[in-house]
């Protein structure tokens, strides 16, 4: 048995991912609406009346999609992982005041539940979603929640959490069905400020003082396969990189690299030198960001193969290699976003899925897919420079 049974049992029971992207803006406060359960999708019941509305919503997205791309090739194929991203901060709440200004505020926590949601949440999305036979072989990334820690001396301790889920599966593992990973820096277009971010407060339990090897949680082991999971900034600054150079230096050369990369972000493109995973792996991408600087244009996503050699990363074609389904404009399934104006621009809110499933890995020499820019048909550049927008 080699190092990688050993580490992670057995091999990855899939040969190939099937894309979804949840294409919804997050960047400016909005309000919660009133979202009751639709497309077969159980009611949520959650203490924070904002935060059920905004889960209520996602899970109507989550059934809506399942039903709505059910003929995608590979949806019912056991083999083909079916992975769905919402951008970060799509669990933030608002005050009017907020909504009005379109700046969240120290008042409220800069949009932020209490810490103890984070946990409520999770369990009432994996509820929803495990319940479920739409879901089978599914990873969804629900975004990120942002909360705060009970008040110490008036010191305000924030967190920016992504969660990832899993859907049902056809033999059960021994690991996690969800995990909650904290975001790891606060961007100076975030809101707060850098100092608010709870792993900076050596006497709470989110300290990198005390917990210098929480940048390991980025790497999350399941289904047989190594998932890297970032959010935003993090992406940039190689928080996923880093730890699989301090699993390699511990464990030795042969650890393995993830299998695929998600990134949840708003603000925030694919860098070349932040891929983490192996040579001819995926890397996702979904984002939040639509600024009224440039006229709320919808929210970007990217989807790519890594070319090691090269530090280069090919991505699909958003025009030709997806299709896209416009969710319905209620408030069951949309977001009033920027007092409406987002829609008024011609914006849409909807979810994006692979034409075709694309292969887990391709080795390096076979042929992969044609290097295209993001939606444009243009080649991408093979130079491993930064591509950061706002980073957030």
């Amino acid at each position: 048995m080699d190092l990688n049974q050993r580490l992670y049992g057995q091999r990855n029971r899939y040969t190939q991912l099937l894309p979804l992207s949840y294409m919804v803006p997050t960047f400016y406060p909005s309000a919660p609406g009133n979202a009751q359960p639709q497309a077969g999708a159980p009611l949520i019941q959650l203490a924070d009346p904002d935060l059920q509305s905004r889960a209520q919503r996602m899970v109507n997205a989550l059934y809506w999609a399942a039903q709505t791309f059910a003929n995608a090739p590979g949806m019912h194929d056991p083999s083909t992982l079916k992975v769905f991203i919402a951008p970060e901060f799509y669990f933030r709440c608002a005050s009017p005041d907020e909504v009005h200004d379109h700046e969240f505020q120290r008042n409220t926590s800069f949009g932020s539940y209490p810490e103890r949601a984070r946990f409520e949440l999770a369990e009432a999305l994996y509820g929803a979603i495990q319940s479920s036979p739409l879901f089978a072989d599914w990873v969804l990334v629900a975004g990120t929640v942002c909360s705060v820690l009970p008040p110490v001396d008036e010191r305000m301790n924030l967190l920016n959490t992504a969660i990832m889920l899993r859907g049902q599966r056809a033999a059960a593992d021994a690991s996690v069905p969800y995990v909650l990973m904290e975001k790891h820096y606060i961007s100076n277009i975030d809101g707060p400020p850098q100092g608010n971010h709870a792993n900076l407060d050596p006497t709470t339990v989110f300290s990198f003082h005390l917990n210098p090897d929480q940048v390991l949680d980025n790497l999350i082991h399941w289904d047989g396969m190594t998932v890297g999971l970032e959010v935003c900034l993090d992406h940039a600054l190689q928080v996923l990189v880093n730890a699989v150079n301090i699993l390699q230096q511990s464990v030795g050369p042969d650890a393995r690299q993830p299998d695929v990369q998600l990134v949840t972000s708003c603000g925030m493109n694919v860098v070349p030198y932040s891929v983490a995973v192996q040579d001819g792996g995926l890397v996702l991408l979904t984002d939040g960001m639509s600024h009224v600087a440039d006229h709320l244009p919808e929210p970007p996503f990217y989807v790519g193969r890594y070319t090691e050699a090269t530090m280069s990363v090919q991505f699909l074609n958003k025009l030709t290699d997806f299709q896209f389904q416009e969710l319905p404009r209620t408030d069951d399934y949309q977001v009033n976003y920027f007092h409406g104006l987002y829609a008024a621009n011609g914006s849409r809110q909807g979810i994006w899925c692979g034409k075709q499933p694309q292969p887990m890995l391709v080795k390096p020499g076979t042929r992969a897919q044609p290097a295209t820019a993001p939606g444009a048909g243009q080649p991408t550049s093979l130079i491993p420079a930064v591509q950061v927008v706002g980073s957030c």
